[in-house]
């Protein structure tokens, strides 16, 4: 009778330890599908953000070659489509820019906005103040990486220096009130005729 008992105890550690890795093995299963799923959805979101981008260097060759250029308008509205929310302010009196500043403008902010996009943050402020002899692009958005900038935003940041450059201006970009700023001032006269 004391080993059937005992067999009887030893039966039941045995499969109290069965039931216990079983249940350990279904947690770990159920991690490594939720691991998979959230792998699938980043992979998405990345996926969605390439696309994005691809847009905006599509539209800025629409923005190089086609007559009539599109407008900032239609940069901000391409921007929208493709999920940032884009709020755009005019601060001056608008005047028309010379043709090489108007180009380099539009590139500064389609660079901007392809930055803000590429860094993984849903929303930018898009500032234009006209004065009597330039005309002041500001183009704000939230920080969602902490740390250094990338090196691609240091390469966005230096081709937005270049376009400035071309045309007399000048182009900042760093941190600002928990935010990143781009900052640029263009002459409404331009200094060189090629951008």
């Amino acid at each position: 009778m004391d080993q059937l008992a005992l067999y009887g105890v030893g039966g039941l550690s045995a499969q109290v330890v069965a039931g216990g890795g079983l249940a350990v093995l279904g947690v770990v299963v159920i991690v490594l599908v939720l691991l998979r799923r959230r792998r699938r959805r980043a992979a998405t979101v990345l996926d969605s953000h390439a696309r994005h981008v691809l847009e905006l260097r599509r539209f800025l060759l629409r923005v190089q070659y086609d007559y009539p250029r599109p407008t900032l308008a239609d940069l901000v509205q391409s921007s929208r489509r493709g999920g940032l929310t884009v709020r755009l302010h005019v601060a001056g009196a608008p005047s028309a820019l010379p043709d090489d500043v108007d180009l380099a403008a539009m590139r500064i902010v389609h660079e901007a906005l392809v930055n803000v996009y590429q860094h993984g943050t849903a929303s930018a402020t898009v500032t234009l103040r006209y004065r009597p002899d330039r005309v002041v692009i500001t183009v704000d958005s939230s920080l969602k990486e902490r740390g250094a900038p990338s090196p691609r935003r240091h390469r966005g940041v230096e081709a937005m220096r270049h376009r400035a450059g071309r045309v007399g201006g000048t182009v900042s970009a760093g941190a600002h009130e928990g935010g990143w700023r781009v900052h640029a001032e263009l002459p409404l006269v331009a200094q060189t005729a090629f951008v």
